[in-house]
């Protein structure tokens, strides 16, 4: 028979379900009771379903520690059943003790200011940036981040690049309305984009010039970089 992730989920939902079900918790709780989950984002309903029924989310109860780490602009495994809904459904069972990273520790100052400044803007769209709502009752709100910043910086020609480039996937004929790419459409198509800035970057470097330059001196930009 073939197994899966699922087959790691359905037996302990299963046992939790059944009338012993609140001693198994119990007993769960006594073993571990601290327990810290990352990219909780990517959590589906089943799991979220586990882990609620051992830890009580909502109860925040004094004997045990559940500490959520995620952010759902990362829900990269939509594939395998992540759920917004349920990061949702979380984050409202953790009313009163949410707390968010306030500086980005990958990005330069330029692209996170970039970033900033475009998610500000969408956020006071009547939607909100991520089409959930706005104004106080948002669920899912844009929080600005400030940026420790890099060690080195990119230069290209002894200039720093924009913080942010977009780039536009498919040229519409005048007077045609722009249409929302498939996901098959739009990936080949930026995968092309990324491959082209890629080379641009990559044969400047090999020319010195384009440069990383820091408090160790200035060497060309190389593929690791990337």
């Amino acid at each position: 028979a073939r197994s899966g992730f699922d087959d790691l989920l359905t037996p302990p939902e299963a046992a939790l379900r059944r009338p012993r079900g609140a001693a198994l918790s119990a007993r769960i709780r006594e073993q571990f009771p601290v327990a810290m989950i990352d990219d909780f984002q990517d959590t589906d309903p089943v799991q979220y379903g586990i882990v609620d029924a051992i830890y009580r989310v909502a109860s925040n109860a004094a004997d045990t520690c559940l500490v959520l780490i995620g952010d759902p602009k990362q829900a990269i495994y939509g594939f395998r059943g992540a759920d917004i809904h349920t990061y949702l459904r979380a984050r409202q069972d953790c009313a009163g003790r949410l707390h968010t990273l306030t500086r980005n520790f990958r990005g330069t100052p330029q692209a996170v200011a970039a970033g900033n400044h475009l998610f500000e803007r969408a956020e006071a769209g009547a939607r909100g940036a991520f089409r959930f709502g706005h104004a106080a009752d948002n669920p899912l709100p844009f929080a600005p981040v400030r940026a420790k910043g890099r060690d080195d910086d990119l230069l290209i020609d002894g200039k720093a690049p924009v913080g942010l480039t977009l780039c536009a996937l498919d040229a519409l004929p005048e007077g045609r309305k722009p249409v929302l790419l498939t996901a098959g459409q739009a990936q080949p198509r930026m995968a092309s984009a990324f491959a082209r800035t890629i080379s641009e970057l990559l044969v400047p470097g090999r020319r010195r010039r384009a440069v990383l330059r820091g408090s160790a001196g200035e060497r060309p930009l190389l593929p690791a970089d990337i």
